[in-house]
């Protein structure tokens, strides 16, 4: 199985699965053959592309000090701990949503990296319906994309991380996984509360994983791979050069890649510097009043900035722990236009 053909060394493509059950429980397919023969005849009569996407499945990001950063988000936007994955020095999975699965993957920097600035951008995941590792990999090699997919712990589809423009870490994974165990990650602790200390306020309770905003250094080329990779869909430019602008911004519009059928999406900006390494993550809230959100965030003794986009839509930005930028919306927030944005 893990016969490596020159093609497939020179793409950096690799399947690195350890258990025969991976392939005989999940796909019945035949063994490894050269990405260059991988095609209709081997994976299915479908052209692997466009990979059809339906969520944003999960974040993950290093912590200077994990149990604080946990706390944090227990504490503030009500996010419990409801997983552990015990590889790769430990996971701390907080659960964002439950109807789709979404959640955070926190994991605790090494001493030396805590204060580094990082030098990747950040990780983010898809949920994939009809998850099929082969065509996935197929699609990724039609890309020349380097992908790899590998067992969690030795029993979990750890579904297939890869590189985008820039070297972005990107993932793909079964919809139904919350980040727990389970052959498709899918079983988690849902009983799980977050963790309040008395006297601690009430939390601002985030309901669902919302957008991901994502800088990337050729704004068309970006916007053309990702979707010629996926089904996301431009549904909405923000920040059009002829219309209002939000105060201090400067560039190209924005476009909205609609992620399944929405609210979920992904935003595109041009840009680099530091902002390209720092993860911006929109949660949703439901029954979003900006000011008592703001209220609720000073109790906490958290830094935030409540701005209005285009004079119209007011989005809060909150500066989390670990150099995280959080925006927080409402439930129904598309990255459109109106005072909620779920207007295109």
């Amino acid at each position: 199985m893990k016969r490596r053909t020159r093609e497939t060394a020179r793409l950096h493509t690799v399947i690195d699965i350890p258990r025969r059950e991976f392939i005989s429980s999940f796909m019945a397919v035949p063994a490894l053959v050269p990405i260059s023969e991988f095609g209709r005849s081997q994976i299915s009569v479908e052209d692997p592309l466009p990979v059809r996407v339906s969520t944003l499945n999960h974040v993950s990001f290093g912590c200077a000090d994990l149990p604080r950063t946990v706390a944090w988000y227990e504490r503030v936007l009500g996010l419990p701990r409801h997983a552990f994955q015990d590889y790769s020095g430990g996971l701390t999975v907080l659960r964002v949503g439950t109807d789709p699965p979404a959640y955070m993957a926190l994991s605790q920097l090494s001493p030396d990296g805590v204060n580094s600035p990082p030098t990747r951008r950040p990780h983010f995941c898809w949920g994939i319906p009809d998850f099929n590792v082969h065509r996935i990999l197929a699609a990724l090699a039609e890309m020349r994309s380097p992908a790899r997919s590998v067992l969690r712990e030795g029993t979990t589809i750890n579904g297939v991380n890869f590189d985008g423009p820039d070297g972005a870490p990107l993932q793909f994974n079964p919809v139904v996984a919350c980040g727990g165990m389970g052959f498709l990650g899918e079983v988690c602790d849902r009983s799980a509360e977050a963790v309040r200390q008395p006297g601690d306020p009430p939390p601002v309770q985030v309901q669902t994983l919302n957008h991901i905003k994502y800088f990337v250094t050729d704004l068309q080329h970006s916007l053309e791979w990702y979707q010629k990779l996926t089904d996301m869909r431009v549904v909405v430019y923000q920040e059009l050069a002829e219309g209002p602008r939000t105060a201090g911004y400067e560039g190209l519009p924005i476009p909205v890649l609609q992620v399944g059928t929405g609210p979920q999406h992904l935003a595109l900006v041009e840009g680099s510097g530091p902002e390209s390494f720092r993860l911006h993550v929109g949660f949703g809230v439901e029954e979003f009043e900006p000011e008592r959100v703001m209220a609720r965030l000073v109790q906490h003794g958290v830094t935030a900035q409540l701005r209005m986009r285009e004079g119209v839509t007011p989005e809060i930005l909150v500066d989390a722990p670990d150099g995280v930028r959080v925006q927080l919306q409402d439930v129904s927030y598309c990255g459109g236009r109106g005072p909620l944005g779920n207007l295109y």
